[in-house]
């Protein structure tokens, strides 16, 4: 079993920069009770999901159309690519999808295919971004939410029924391991990890008091960090790799793990969504109305400030402008976003982008956000349209029409990654 190897800032994590959690997960950013027999099927070409084309393209070898810089919106009964430049819908893949319920979705490092969890059916349905068209359909566990990709060969999907996740072969999609995660084998889970972690990662479960240590290697939950003897569960989590330090959300409070001995070593008097800056220095922490702003090269997680926001700030989205740092968050009680200068710690600008659908009964409510290159994309369930923002211009340019209950979308291209589920 490789341990984990302390490497300081040698590694630059993917867009956002690390791995958070349930209002945002990212990979890199952001889970055995294994159903009947713990495998998933690939069903071969699935002719009742056939590419639903607008056009007269050419899926064959070079004529495929392809998805770069494309987006794609996830809704009940249609699949939406989105050409953010011209403000449009540009294809769609409707066949087969019918009163569909998404969690996350994933994209390969090379971008070729996008992983997307289908809560309703509890599968993994493939697209090949090249053809547009669904290619598999991996059965995991039931209660779905969350997915992370912790290495070019391999998908990671969390079964919160089973607290288990399900490991996809990225080559022939079929579930290859299970890994009993949760204590109990139950409760929504995510996965933690990165190049510095080796072979190793963490998980959060919202029903264990601590973090499971998970060997990505032999496909197990190797040990398991406890936090104290309270009745509370993690969630959210992060890793800096300047400090080695990992934050698990844990209650109200956020537990700090020295990642070199796996030993407690602070814990904050807040949490809520963590969010690493591209250049992996500073934490964007959610807190109510509110985000905090933590100096993530410090070894005592110095705060930098605090941004007053308004309700329900969600996944935070960073872009590195001309002029300086900033930090882009839909509204999850409004219809709107805001715009921080993380620089000058200040809201400068509130952004128009359509409004989610709030049931009485949710527990916790999340809205996605992704950023692809200069625009920041949410969608806007009730209003059954994605807000397309340019961040660089930081004005929102498009509602594009999709259908009642959009919810998730997922960039074709440099992207961080949103939280995609809803009520959790």
């Amino acid at each position: 079993m490789e341990r984990r190897v302390k490497r300081r800032r040698l590694i630059q994590a993917m867009s956002g920069g690390l791995v958070v959690g349930v209002a945002g997960c990212l990979g890199g950013d952001d889970d055995t009770g294994n159903g009947d027999d713990g495998t998933g099927d690939d069903h071969g070409d699935h002719d009742d999901h056939d590419h639903d084309d607008d056009g007269d393209d050419d899926t064959e070898g070079d004529d495929a159309p392809g998805s770069d810089g494309l987006a794609y919106a996830f809704s009940p009964d249609t699949i939406a690519i989105i050409d953010p430049e011209d403000g449009e819908v540009v294809d769609e893949i409707t066949d087969g999808i019918d009163d569909n319920g998404w969690g996350d979705t994933r994209i390969t490092a090379d971008y070729s295919e996008i992983y997307a969890i289908e809560e309703s059916l509890d599968q993994v349905l493939v697209i090949d971004t090249e053809t547009r068209e669904i290619v598999a359909e991996v059965d995991i566990g039931p209660d779905a939410t969350h997915m992370y990709h912790p290495n070019d060969d391999e998908m990671w999907a969390h079964s919160d029924d089973e607290g288990t996740f399900y490991v996809i072969d990225t080559e022939d999609h079929s579930v290859i391991e299970t890994v009993e995660s949760g204590l109990e084998a139950e409760g929504h889970g995510k996965l933690l990890y990165h190049e510095d972690f080796g072979s190793m990662g963490y998980a959060t479960n919202v029903n264990d008091p601590g973090a499971p240590v998970i060997d990505l290697e032999n496909y197990e939950r190797s040990d398991f960090i406890e936090f104290d003897d309270e009745d509370q569960g993690t969630h959210y989590k992060a890793y800096s790799p300047e400090t080695g330090l990992a934050y698990f959300e844990y209650g109200d409070v956020t537990v700090v793990v020295d990642t070199e001995d796996d030993e407690i070593v602070d814990e904050l008097e807040f949490a809520g969504g963590m969010y690493l800056t591209p250049d992996e220095e500073i934490l964007g922490v959610l807190d109510g109305d509110q985000v905090r702003f933590l100096d993530a090269t410090s070894e005592d997680s110095e705060e930098l400030g605090v941004v007053d926001v308004g309700e329900g700030p969600d996944a935070l989205r960073y872009y590195d402008g001309d002029d300086g740092l900033y930090a882009f968050t839909a509204h999850t009680q409004t219809d709107e976003a805001s715009v921080i200068d993380v620089d000058e710690l200040e809201v400068v600008e509130t952004l128009e982008v359509g409004d989610i659908e709030r049931p009485e009964d949710a527990h916790h409510l999340h809205r996605s956000a992704v950023a692809g290159d200069e625009y920041f994309f949410t969608p806007a369930e009730a209003d059954g349209f994605v807000a397309v923002v340019d961040m660089a211009e930081q004005e929102v340019v498009d509602h594009v029409e999709v259908g009642d209950g959009v919810d998730t979308v997922q960039y074709v291209g440099d992207s961080g990654v949103g939280y995609t589920g809803k009520l959790r």
